[in-house]
């Protein structure tokens, strides 16, 4: 056999050294965009329009009733966010006006309310005309003066050939007077892009002109910001690319203290990875329930968002937010909407989010440290039983189902974790975690 073709048996140690060390720098090469998306993540402020009381009824199964609203309502008051939809009003009566004119009877504050609008309801020979949008009606009769204009930039009913972006956006500043006009001068504004992710893949330079048309409008008369959202589909990277053009072509224009907020819907697992990447890179904030649900998977929630900041650092959310009553929010509206219990898995504010599960983790004194989800929210940590369970996690179970008891020691629970295998092995399904009669045959 040709020995050259055999692996060396003594490594060049300089070699190695330079292969390391290549290693190393292709490390940090990638790091410093990782560490610069994470200081953006650390240090901003995030701006929270909060759609906990329209997003969670969207598509579902069980429609709200006044009782649900008024509930999901206090818990949007107790978490802080001062701005929040009322109502994605239609030419029916919805539950939302009911509720609208109950609020306004009792004379609730509702400085901080939006509602959503579309930009135009009517479309002839492919153009939209100028009739007046029911949301923009209603508006005006429930006296809710802030409002998110939303339109689409490839919607099949419209020409876009006859209705050019010169067009569109004339159309589009002509609904911001009415606005200022109608409403309050001081009214507060949001375009939605509604297919925003569609239109990149398929025809970017719509979105580059409705953008660079509202950037570069006086300062006088700018609104506040752009939404835009994604239907799950985007990978966090793509969109993230989008995110950033579309915010550097903003701040090009001086439009610096312009919002630009996401919303994800869910589909493919990505969902807050892909928020994260869009607040990572120029997002400012996000257009969001307090909870997950929402049509079909539901959606990137504020809960989840804002606790990821936390762990990575942000001091600034707390300081804008109830954050250690997020999680009880998130479970109440969940919980409301449903008519059920928080699924167990739901990260941060699942009941097994705060399981303890791994004894290498609890024996393991370098892997202690870090973001404490419990203690933040002032919890208990439940230890999980199973066979990834060591023997002092389990007497600590022990003690705490049953309390203090002198035969209680490390040799009686190790003697338990031998059991709990061994019953594995004889393909016997037992749990073993969350009850008294669980654990009192293995004593």
């Amino acid at each position: 056999m040709n020995s050259c073709l055999l692996p060396s048996r003594s490594p060049n140690m300089k070699n190695s050294k330079s292969v390391a060390d290549k290693f190393n720098r292709d490390v940090e090469k990638k790091l410093r965009k990782v560490q610069k998306s994470n200081e953006r993540l650390k240090n901003m402020e995030l701006f929270v329009l909060d759609n906990s009381l329209r997003e969670t009824t969207v598509a579902s199964i069980q429609a709200h009733t006044l009782e649900n609203k008024r509930a999901i309502y206090d818990e949007i008051k107790k978490v802080g966010f001062d701005h929040f939809f009322v109502e994605s009003f239609s030419t029916q009566t919805r539950l939302g006006d009911i509720f609208l004119e109950e609020l306004i009877k009792s004379g609730e504050d509702l400085s901080g309310a939006w509602a959503f609008s579309e930009l135009w309801e009517v479309c002839k020979n492919g153009v939209p005309q100028p009739d007046l949008p029911i949301g923009l009606v209603k508006c005006k009769k429930f006296r809710i003066n802030h409002v998110m204009l939303e339109f689409d930039l490839m919607w099949h009913s419209v020409n876009y050939d006859v209705f050019t972006m010169e067009k569109l956006c004339a159309f589009l500043k002509e609904r911001i007077d009415w606005i200022r006009a109608n409403l309050s001068k001081d009214s507060l504004i949001f375009t939605n892009l509604r297919d925003f992710s569609n239109c990149m893949v398929h025809h970017p330079e719509r979105v580059y002109h409705v953008v660079n048309f509202l950037s570069s409008l006086p300062a006088a008369e700018r609104i506040m910001g752009i939404a835009y959202e994604d239907l799950g589909k985007s990978l966090p990277e793509e969109i993230g690319a989008w995110t950033c053009a579309v915010r550097k072509e903003m701040d090009r224009r001086g439009w610096t203290n312009g919002h630009f907020i996401i919303h994800v819907h869910e589909q493919w697992g990505l969902g807050h990875s892909t928020q994260l990447s869009c607040l990572a890179m120029g997002a400012t904030g996000i257009w969001a329930g307090v909870c997950a649900e929402g049509a079909a998977l539901g959606h990137a929630d504020s809960t989840t968002t804002i606790l990821n900041l936390i762990r990575l650092g942000n001091t600034k959310v707390q300081g804008q937010f109830n954050c250690q009553y997020l999680r009880e929010a998130a479970r109440v509206v969940t919980e409301v909407t449903t008519e059920g219990l928080t699924p167990a898995r739901t990260p941060i504010y699942g009941d097994r989010a705060v399981d303890l599960v791994f004894g290498f983790l609890f024996s393991d004194p370098t892997a202690q440290g870090g973001f404490d989800l419990c203690k933040f929210f002032g919890l208990e940590q439940d230890i999980r039983i199973t066979t990834m369970a060591s023997p002092e996690m389990i007497l600590l179970k022990l003690e705490k189902v049953f309390g203090k008891d002198e035969k209680f020691n490390l040799e009686i629970a190790t003697s338990m974790k031998e059991q709990i295998l061994k019953n594995a092995a004889d393909d016997k399904k037992e749990k073993s975690t969350d009850c008294d009669s669980a654990l009192i045959p293995l004593l």
